[in-house]
């Protein structure tokens, strides 16, 4: 290595060292800029309808299961079941355990897939970002004639 340190670069007229000091100082950099990623959600989540939320790694991506939440009238959280489906085959399905959030990958600092409301019965496009710590901000989206979204701030369980 000391012969390359003071060998002339023929082609720049520069000693090779300066050139390779000049690399590294650029990787560095390039090293030191931190680059946006999707902060880590992992855990349980109070939803503002008192539900939680359990997200975990699904394969490839984040998914949401309820683990908890408010029984209807008249049922627990065992023996409730997805009734205001749309889907009338899938009415039957029980709710707690139900994957409500799937598909979520990072897009820049953020979490973009899809979330189920068990309440309305529908799924819409989601975006999940961190305002602050111990919060998630879930936006939806329904297309419609225009994209009509909705936010709800989800807090962290203990």
């Amino acid at each position: 290595m000391q012969f390359l340190k003071h060998a002339p670069n023929r082609r720049a007229g520069r000693p090779v060292s300066l050139v390779i000091g000049a690399a590294c100082a650029g990787l560095a950099l390039m090293a030191a800029s931190p680059a946006q990623s999707a902060p880590d959600i992992s855990g349980k989540w109070r939803t503002k309808a008192d539900a939680v939320v359990e997200i975990s790694t699904c394969g490839s991506a984040l998914c949401g299961k309820l683990v908890s939440f408010p029984a209807p009238k008249g049922e627990t959280e065992a023996t409730a079941t997805d009734a205001n489906n749309r889907d009338a085959s899938k009415r039957n399905r029980k709710l707690l355990g139900l994957k409500i959030l799937w598909q979520l990958k990072p897009d820049g600092d953020a979490w973009s897939g899809r979330i189920y409301d068990p309440r309305r019965g529908f799924s819409a496009a989601a975006t999940v970002t961190t305002p602050r710590a111990g919060q998630l901000n879930i936006k939806g989206c329904v297309k419609a004639v225009v994209n009509v979204c909705k936010n709800e701030v989800w807090t962290k369980v203990n």
